[in-house]
């Protein structure tokens, strides 16, 4: 990537993919910090014309142009007051809006980025991403583009001025500011070195707090929460000691490019008395440089402190636009869409890694309204059959068709709401009962929430919580058990409604009172339905039209539970070793 590509990237980090509605947001803020400026003028001015007829006794004292300035402060006090709830608003409401907007097109990205993705990218990082990452951007962009132009501006007028009077006085007091710019330079590398450490601290101290918090039931269980608590206090020691690193990076422009700066105004101040001595500058012209001199250097250093915040966000930056460069699942354009739920695969080939594939050319059918199960040992490969199947991953070669259709033909919307999961392992998020229900049909209706919730057996325990549908649910379902869990799971999979139905031993976490109650709702969920179903109990596949039986990622069976057992194969085996092991009793 080119540096003009680069920067173009950059660029349309900083203004939110939005520049021409961030320009304005800029002119604003600009008019704004210009509005501002205009009482020290004013002041300026007044000095002038109070100190005039005291230097020269031939001009004596008028009050119109007091008057008349204290006119335009005025007229300054009303138009900073309209300006600045202007700018104020495209603070609060405009500029964040486009940093809402912003994470919402990144959040729509990261809908479609394959699993192998978040597989390496933790929660601690993307939450770093989109939160502390933006925080830092919107505090810079706020205020460097508005501020940093006016006090450029500013700067530019104070030189003119000062060079058409006496270029000895400009030159001795703007002599320094190249003096300054070497820290400014040195502060910039040092900051740029740090900041990458630093990111990389405050995603591993972000994931390390979600991983503590998340897991604090099993440590607590293990009497691991010391140790394991160590290592979160030893993240939060590295991210202050980083902290502080990147501070004192900085500080080399803030102490001796001041130090330098503040030097320049004895550097006027001789200059000017050697000028005043040899009659080259009146009195009055002296001390109006002196005057300015206190007003030059401090924007200076704000111009200088904002060059070094540059750094700050660089490495902010570049992880966003790589995150913006992750390459999507490929759709076909236009998209294709599947009006049939028939399931092949055909020679598909995959691997999280491609030098170790996992699955081995495999190929099958799945007939629309047919109950297929996936069997074999841990590691096989059924889970990553039903993930290829949603398109988690992109498979290496081969096909996967639904309704005839490619389903890298089909965008991540359309495949997704042809399917609906039961996992083994439900994940609830931290809302209300009914929410997490709606999440399989979002525009639906409390009654069709409830329907889904008495089918998957799961109405009177809600109706039994404090606040029914309304109980908020711990992050992961933590408030609730697993086979309460289980059940609402089941009750959102029924309210999607989706023609192929994924099962991943769905009444694994139920308890033998509620099992055939769950077994009913999920025979509601499959009724004329596609149905994939990872079986660990084959007990639960009897009745399956098909069994596939896989071992090392490869097809090694295919049929009925009675077609399987007379081959005395590896099913035959494995159900053999289930009989046996469902007569073990603990002496």
């Amino acid at each position: 990537m080119n540096g003009k590509e680069h920067f173009s990237k950059w660029l349309d980090i900083i203004t939110y993919g939005d520049r021409k509605k961030y320009s304005k947001f800029v002119a604003w803020l600009f008019l704004d910090s210009f509005v501002a400026s205009i009482p020290s003028s004013i002041l300026m001015i007044a000095v002038y014309l109070f100190l005039a007829p005291v230097l020269d006794s031939s001009l004596c004292y008028e009050q119109k142009p007091f008057w008349i300035l204290t006119g335009i402060l005025l007229i300054q006090t009303v138009l900073y007051a309209i300006v600045r709830r202007k700018s104020y608003l495209d603070i609060c409401v405009g500029h964040v809006s486009a940093q809402q907007e912003e994470k919402l097109r990144l959040g729509d990205k990261l809908k479609t980025l394959p699993m192998g993705f978040f597989a390496t990218h933790d929660a601690g990082e993307l939450s770093t991403l989109l939160m502390r990452n933006y925080e830092e951007i919107e505090n810079l962009s706020s205020s460097i583009a508005a501020n940093g132009t006016v006090i450029a501006i500013r700067l530019l007028i104070a030189m003119i001025i000062l060079s058409i009077f006496n270029i000895k006085m400009a030159a001795a007091m703007f002599i320094v500011i190249p003096l300054a710019v070497p820290f400014a330079v040195m502060s910039y590398k040092r900051v740029a070195y740090t900041s990458s450490e630093l990111i990389a601290i405050q995603q591993q101290t972000a994931a390390n707090v979600i991983e503590y918090a998340g897991g604090i039931t099993t440590l607590q269980a293990y009497d691991c929460t010391g140790s394991e608590f160590d290592r979160l206090k030893n993240s939060f020691a590295k991210l202050r000691d980083d902290s502080k690193r990147q501070e004192k990076a900085g500080g080399a422009v803030s102490m001796y490019g001041r130090a330098v700066l503040f030097l320049g105004i004895s550097v006027v101040m001789g200059v000017g008395a050697l000028l005043l001595s040899k009659g080259e500058i009146t009195p009055f012209f002296y001390i109006m440089c002196l005057l300015a001199a206190l007003q030059v250097y401090e924007p200076i250093m704000q111009l200088l402190v904002f060059i070094i915040s540059m750094a700050r966000i660089d490495q902010c930056v570049d992880k966003l636009i790589a995150l913006k460069e992750e390459k999507e699942l490929d759709v076909d354009d236009p998209p294709k869409y599947a009006e049939h739920s028939d399931i092949s695969f055909r020679n598909v080939r995959f691997g999280y890694d491609e030098n170790d594939e996992v699955i081995k050319g495999i190929s099958f059918d799945i007939p629309e309204k047919r109950f297929v199960a996936l069997v074999g040992s841990s590691g096989s490969g059924k889970t990553t059959i039903a993930r290829l199947l949603a398109r988690f991953w992109d498979i290496q070669s081969g096909e996967i068709r639904i309704g005839g259709v490619p389903i890298t033909a089909m965008t991540q919307e359309h495949l997704l709401s042809k399917i609906s999961m039961v996992f083994q392992d439900v994940y609830l998020f931290k809302d209300t009962i009914e929410e997490n229900i709606r999440i399989g049909k979002p525009d639906a209706s409390k009654e069709e929430i409830y329907a889904a919730a008495k089918t998957a057996a799961c109405h009177e325990f809600i109706m039994s919580l404090p606040d029914g549908y309304d109980t908020m649910v711990g992050e992961g379902g933590s408030t609730l058990s697993g086979g309460e869990k289980q059940r609402i799971s089941i009750a959102r999979a029924i309210l999607s409604d989706a023609p192929i139905v994924f099962l991943d031993e769905a009444t694994a976490s139920l308890d033998p009172e509620n099992e055939v109650q769950i077994q009913r709702a999920i025979d509601e969920l499959v009724k004329n339905k596609t149905v994939l179903v990872i079986a660990h109990r084959l007990s639960s596949v009897m009745n399956a039209d098909s069994i596939i039986v896989l071992d090392g990622g490869r097809i090694i069976e295919q049929g009925t539970h009675d077609e399987l057992l007379t081959k005395n194969g590896r099913y035959a085996a494995l159900w053999n070793e289930q009989q046996t092991a469902g007569n073990w009793r603990l002496a």
